[in-house]
């Protein structure tokens, strides 16, 4: 079975490199609007010659119309470049991510409190709840979930829910510094009560485009 995230990895870097070797060979122009003409019709190819597997194939559909609809403000160039270093960080020759043991989970945790987060991870979440942070940012993670999700011996099996209150561009940045990607379900009612719900996933490998970094570091 393929996996997304190896997928649209290969498509991303396969992409760039047909522009830059379009570039050198003169058949496409350094500049934002032919990158972008380039890039558009790439898409267009790839989707009619089913040239990636099914799973990336709504994610091409999708940059497919934003071309279409946005010209070069879509910025397929940028968008790659961005999504191909973002993996790459996080990528190892094999083409395996991160474990996510339970010890990169507490480093994240240290990291997040260092940063004056609310960790909470010790409660069930079964329901929806209320959870009083005093204003501080806030990350709940159910234990009954974790205790379900993670391995004790090699790492997390299963998806796993984080709701999250706060700057959720550094928690993004604070988890990328820790090998994890976070995949985005709601970023405002979740079970936890003003919280948004995000999810990690077993290798990173969830089944759409993570939420990026600022910067891949």
């Amino acid at each position: 079975m393929t996996i997304f995230f190896n997928e649209i990895y290969n498509v991303v870097s396969s992409g760039l490199a047909a522009l830059q070797e379009a570039q050198a060979t003169g058949k496409a122009q350094k500049n934002p609007v032919s990158e972008s003409i380039f890039l558009s019709a790439w898409v267009t190819k790839v989707l009619k010659q089913h040239s990636f597997d099914r799973c990336v194939v709504k994610t091409l559909q999708e940059w497919q119309q934003q071309s279409r609809t946005m010209g070069k403000n879509a910025q397929l160039k940028l968008h790659f470049e961005r999504l191909a270093e973002t993996y790459a960080k996080v990528t190892d020759e094999q083409g395996q991510s991160t474990v996510i043991t339970p010890a990169v989970m507490t480093t994240f945790y240290t990291a997040l409190e260092q940063q004056d987060w609310l960790v909470t991870s010790e409660y069930e979440v079964s329901r929806k709840v209320s959870h009083h942070t005093d204003g501080k940012a806030s990350l709940v993670v159910c234990s009954a979930q974790y205790a379900e999700s993670m391995n004790e011996d090699g790492g997390l099996v299963k998806p796993l829910s984080l709701y999250v209150r706060g700057n959720v561009q550094k928690f993004i940045d604070i988890a990328y510094q820790h090998g994890l990607l976070l995949y985005k379900i709601t970023d405002y009612k979740s079970k936890v009560k003003f919280h948004g719900e995000y999810i990690i996933y077993p290798h990173n490998a969830g089944g759409h485009l993570p939420e990026l970094p600022t910067v891949a570091n």
